[in-house]
């Protein structure tokens, strides 16, 4: 007896507190259960935000006829970026052509959804005041950026024709005075001649690695081969409406793995089909300030949107891009004069 009464005490003490954890935790469970439901309700009604916008352009039957188009890969977050590009850029700057007086430019940016319900209602007022800014259907993150290009190339070719569609950045900057007249004068638009379909910066002339590890790495499930073909720089490439349509056609029958290195996947279809990259010379990828003294520099990407119209300012008054160049020797000597004093 004195064995079970120093049992049953025990039970008596936890059997009440086990079924008062039992009550939280089921409290918790149907507290959490609504937060979800909330949160599911909350993503429905964002998505279908999201598909009504892209209703709206689906509605859109009309193809509009336009030399170069300009469309210009953006993030949800970027609108101060967009809003310098609109107000003061090489998009509106009045450029003085040698080729001809004037180009028909169109120009739209292009962004996925996000699931960040106040930030999607502000990209879709955007949408709506400035008739500039275009919502796919996906959902805005690096890995998706292949599927970005992809879908913007389709709209380009089933909204449009042109003689060139520009595959921009927002933090590139182009010369569109150097670039056009490059493009119109010495290539000569063709608008079904392959040979002069695909144009930008190039990486690498001839295979280079396979890289497999890293934030550029390709899985082998992705692309098995051990080296990938020429391809050009996805801060800007440029194409004619031929080269254009038939990446997208040849995209839609799945011959590869979309694999998220969008310039690279771009270059291994434009090399399935015999399309050529063609380098722009002048094309700099990496931070404008180590070329801004090249007065001829038709192509720089990383350039904040905030410093463009400065640029273009000391190209059209000064001659150069930057307001101050310096020789590789005084660079030297800066900072062996920044060692010293440390």
């Amino acid at each position: 007896m004195v064995e079970m009464r120093q049992f049953v005490f025990p039970l008596i003490v936890l059997i009440p507190t086990f079924i008062i954890i039992l009550f939280y935790i089921r409290q918790d469970g149907i507290r959490l259960c609504g937060e979800l439901e909330d949160l599911e309700d909350d993503m429905y009604e964002s998505r279908e935000e999201v598909i009504e916008h892209i209703r709206d352009i689906r509605m859109i039957q009309k193809v509009i006829d336009t030399e170069i188009l300009i469309l210009i890969i953006t993030a949800p977050n970027n609108r101060a970026f967009r809003d310098q590009l609109r107000r003061e850029s090489y998009l509106n700057y009045p450029w003085s052509w040698t080729y001809k007086d004037n180009f028909d430019v169109r120009y739209a940016f292009v962004c996925g959804y996000t699931t960040n319900r106040t930030l999607l209602a502000e990209m879709s007022k955007e949408a709506m005041d400035e008739g500039d800014l275009l919502i796919g259907d996906f959902e805005d993150t690096y890995e998706n950026l292949v599927y970005k290009t992809i879908w913007l190339l389709r709209y380009a070719v089933e909204r449009y024709t042109f003689d060139y569609v520009f595959k921009v950045d927002d933090d590139t900057f182009i010369n569109s005075q150097l670039l056009f007249d490059f493009l119109y004068k010495y290539i000569k638009p063709n608008y079904n001649d392959l040979n002069v379909g695909y144009y930008g910066g190039m990486v690498k002339k001839g295979p280079r690695p396979t890289n497999r590890e890293g934030q550029w790495g390709v899985e082998m499930w992705e692309y098995a081969p051990d080296t990938l073909p020429s391809f050009l720089v996805g801060g800007a490439y440029i194409l004619n409406h031929r080269a254009a349509k038939q990446l997208i056609d040849l995209n839609a029958r799945h011959v590869m793995v979309a694999f998220r290195i969008e310039d690279a996947y771009v270059g291994a279809l434009a090399d399935r089909l015999g399309l050529k990259p063609r380098d722009i010379p002048k094309t700099y990828s990496k931070q404008y300030d180590r070329f801004c003294g090249d007065k001829g520099g038709r192509i720089f990407h990383r350039v904040a949107p905030s410093f463009q119209a400065k640029m273009i300012k000391n190209w059209t008054t000064l001659g150069y891009y930057c307001t101050q160049t310096k020789s590789l020797e005084q660079i030297i000597e800066d900072g062996e004069e920044l060692l010293r004093k440390y």
